[in-house]
């Protein structure tokens, strides 16, 4: 084995390891806001952000490594090009859930009992999109990763309709603030969800969607 395949090897599994945390601290901080524990689960959910930035330092460095001492093919070349792109949108995916834990987690402390109406609606959506993203990369599926790109302008549509909703309807002011907030985190979740499915698209086929 080429020692450059070792350390694609050693690469994937990062990239893999980063994937599989952003999606579970995702879903973590998702129960803790519908079970309206969002404080409890504060510190918690921001640990696995601090990892998911440890291992996109590690990412970029190995990446980096590779292309430096070893002289990879041109598909390896796009995979590793790729995975510190990746590195960067798994690290998001945990920071976006974090801060989206953290509105209800001040609210709480402020005594403002905010429910996570709109937030509840949006979120399995964009997870799926989250876990379908790390899916097709996994499985190297160019078609899986076209499906989960489509899906951003929906997306995009629930949440604009819901910001206006909230301006209609909420009267306390907190919980529009916390939701409005929560939403504004699940959007730009699936922006990088369609990230991760470009760049499936790209080491797979050698270029970007258009």
């Amino acid at each position: 084995m080429r020692l450059v395949e070792i350390g694609i090897r050693e690469l994937q599994n990062l990239v893999n390891k980063s994937a599989d945390i952003s999606l579970n601290t995702f879903d973590k901080a998702k129960r803790a806001i519908e079970e309206g524990k969002a404080s409890e689960a504060r510190e918690e959910v921001k640990k696995d952000v601090e990892e998911l930035r440890r291992l996109r330092e590690e990412i970029d460095e190995l990446a980096l490594e590779i292309i430096a001492r070893y002289q990879p093919l041109a598909s390896e070349l796009r995979f590793v090009r790729a995975s510190m792109d990746l590195g960067y949108a798994f690290m998001r995916f945990g920071r976006y859930s974090y801060d989206a834990l953290a509105a209800f987690a001040r609210a709480q402390s402020l005594d403002a009992k905010c429910k996570p109406q709109y937030y509840s609606k949006l979120a399995p959506i964009v997870e799926k999109m989250m876990s379908d993203a790390i899916l097709s990369l996994k499985k190297k599926d160019a078609l899986l990763a076209l499906k989960v790109i489509s899906k951003d302008d929906e997306v995009d549509e629930i949440y604009h309709n819901a910001l206006i909703e909230i301006m209609r309807e909420y009267e306390n002011v907190p919980c529009a603030v916390v939701e409005a907030l929560s939403l504004k985190f699940l959007e730009r979740a699936a922006d990088h969800s369609a990230h991760v499915a470009t760049q499936t698209v790209f080491i797979v086929e050698g270029r970007y969607p258009e």
